[in-house]
């Protein structure tokens, strides 16, 4: 599984949803659903505005994560 570490990258630079929103233009909703673990495919322009707003690497805002089947089927719901 791949978590997208958007709300600690924004806590540790003391940004918020409304700073990444005007900085990358992408749409509040979908910020809100990264953030809230809610977003499932996330696009490379996306990723691409995130990195360059955060001033990171993409391995700092994405990290894969090894889980069960179980797990696996629950963040397929």
């Amino acid at each position: 599984m791949i978590k997208i570490m958007l709300k600690e990258l924004m806590w540790e630079r003391n940004l918020s949803a409304v700073d990444i929103q005007k900085q990358t233009g992408i749409h509040a909703t979908t910020i809100s659903k990264i953030i809230n673990g809610k977003h499932k495919n996330c696009g490379l322009d996306t990723v691409d505005k995130l990195c360059s707003v955060l001033n990171c690497k993409i391995q700092d805002l994405l990290v894969f994560e090894h889980c069960n089947n179980q797990q696996q089927n629950q963040n397929l719901n």
